[in-house]
């Protein structure tokens, strides 16, 4: 099936560089319809019904995609891929953190080739992404072991070091600071949580520009949701500590509502629902004893505005993260131009029918009329240009590989077009890969001073080489450059081989 070439969000192409805010043209509407523990896979467009702001809407376009079907080449568009983000909450306990990563690890190995992921953290001294979503396992598994980036000082995050490409034995130890002291935090502070609901917001953000179908799949246990509605439950059998339930009989309104964390709930719901990113969430808790069908009241709160999918009540963390990845092997896309409704933000509803008795419905559910440019200075959408082979329009870049030098071209009179105050200056970034791992880089400041060098830059390219020393093979050569000020990006690829 064609699929739209038109972006998520953007009024214009994907990758033109940008300054102002976007229009948008085209919504495109994600649907997970599951009945049980199975994706519904037999649907059409007549089994679906779309409405925005409670008024039906005409669906333009419809596709379905079967990720466990979907062709390799077709796999590879950035258009048609899945993406998971794998989102550790370290403010919980070493036993629980320990059981996350070894479930996340047991998943990477299993997971189909196709697939990318990325890996981050949130938490106490320890937010933000570790590795960018890659295929290069061996990245993400040392990821995942270590919770910490790479020494390799890679500017992308897209290398390790020879050592650290070595065996590797057991589940390592983790950094003091990432692990939490008996008595130390309150795990339910109000300051955890708010800060917790800010960094996926920061991470769902981060994911606007990007293609594809967009996860960040929360591993934690969540947090009393008492501090969210103030409704306390009796103490269980045993001084058993009891998760909030509004249902359960004997809870009472130990305090008001907290309408700060409220209105920052809300604020990341949205925020998710304009980046076209779903919260799904693995509770790493397990079942607890005396666990009522509520004790889950915080995880629900943060993956239910987003669309997203909750695994709660296994002990089986890998079954749990493998369950939720199956549940979303299909994927129904509705795309639809939108009117002008005089609202900035707009509600998206989803009806289906001919679906079994009981199925459940999934879909982003809201879009925004406008929405931020990506921002080119983002360190993890330059990981996803440089592995996706993305292509770029603000400066145009060619480059060339001879004798293990690769050398990167620039138009002479594209430099001077963004001169600033006399000068031009760009980051370089040289990748050399195989396959899907990253085997060598390099990032090369380049200042040019226009008053000596405009004459020259009028007739002939600007040039930049390195220098690489490569044992034989196959290999691509991918040139990133940025250009300052403007954030302009190019990008090349060359293929080549080592004799």
């Amino acid at each position: 099936m064609k699929h739209l070439l038109l972006s998520l969000f953007l009024a214009v192409p994907a990758l033109a560089q940008l300054r102002e805010s976007v229009t948008v043209q085209v919504v495109e509407v994600p649907v997970y319809v599951t009945a049980g523990a199975e994706p519904v896979t037999n649907l059409t467009r007549e089994n679906f019904q779309l409405f925005v702001n409670g008024k039906p809407q005409a669906i333009d376009y419809f596709d379905r995609i079967d990720f466990a079907a979907i062709a390799p080449e077709r796999a590879r568009d950035p258009r048609q891929r899945r993406l998971y983000m794998l989102v550790f909450d370290v403010n919980t306990s070493p036993n629980a953190l320990h059981r996350a990563r070894n479930a996340a690890l047991d998943l990477i190995d299993h997971a189909e080739v196709d697939h990318t992921f990325s890996v981050a953290t949130i938490g106490r001294g320890a937010s933000g992404v570790i590795v960018p979503f890659t295929r290069d396992r061996l990245l993400i598994r040392h990821a995942i072991r270590n919770l910490k980036v790479s020494l390799a000082g890679d500017p992308l995050r897209l290398s390790l070091t020879s050592g650290e490409r070595g065996g590797e034995t057991g589940l390592p130890g983790l950094d003091d600071r990432l692990l939490l002291m008996p008595g130390e935090f309150d795990l339910d502070s109000l300051s955890m949580i708010s800060d917790m609901f800010f960094q996926l917001s920061e991470l769902a953000g981060r994911l606007s520009g990007f293609e594809g179908y967009k996860h960040l799949v929360l591993l934690s246990r969540g947090f009393d949701a008492a501090a969210l509605h103030g409704i306390v439950g009796p103490p269980k059998p045993g001084g058993l500590r009891n998760m909030a339930g509004s249902q359960r009989s004997g809870a009472t309104l130990a305090a008001a509502p907290n309408a700060a964390l409220l209105g920052q709930l809300r604020v990341m719901a949205q925020t998710f629902a304009d980046a076209g990113v779903f919260l799904d969430a693995i509770d790493t808790a397990g079942l607890r004893p005396m666990q009522e069908l509520w004790d889950n009241e915080s995880l629900t709160a943060m993956v239910r505005p987003t669309g997203g999918a909750l695994i709660e009540h296994r002990n089986d963390l890998t079954g749990a993260l493998q369950l939720l990845i199956d549940q979303q092997r299909v994927v129904y896309v509705l795309g639809f131009r939108p009117g002008n409704t005089g609202d900035s933000t707009n509600r998206i509803h989803v009806k289906v029918t001919g679906a079994p008795r009981g199925a459940h419905v999934a879909f982003r559910p809201s879009y925004s009329t406008s929405v931020a440019p990506p921002d080119t200075a983002d360190r993890l959408r330059l990981a996803d240009i440089v592995m996706n082979d993305i292509p770029q329009n603000g400066v145009t870049a060619e480059v060339h590989v001879e004798g293990g030098l690769v050398e990167l071209e620039i138009p002479g009179r594209e430099v001077l077009a963004h001169a600033v105050a006399g000068n031009v200056g760009a980051e370089a970034m040289f990748y050399i890969t195989s396959g899907s791992t990253v085997v060598a880089f390099r990032s090369k400041k380049v200042t040019v001073d226009v008053g000596r060098a405009e004459a020259g830059l009028m007739e002939r390219p600007l040039r930049v080489v390195e220098p690489f020393d490569l044992p034989p093979g196959a290999y691509v050569a991918k040139v990133l450059v940025r250009i300052d000020g403007s954030g302009a990006l190019g990008f090349a690829r060359a293929e080549f081989n080592v004799e």
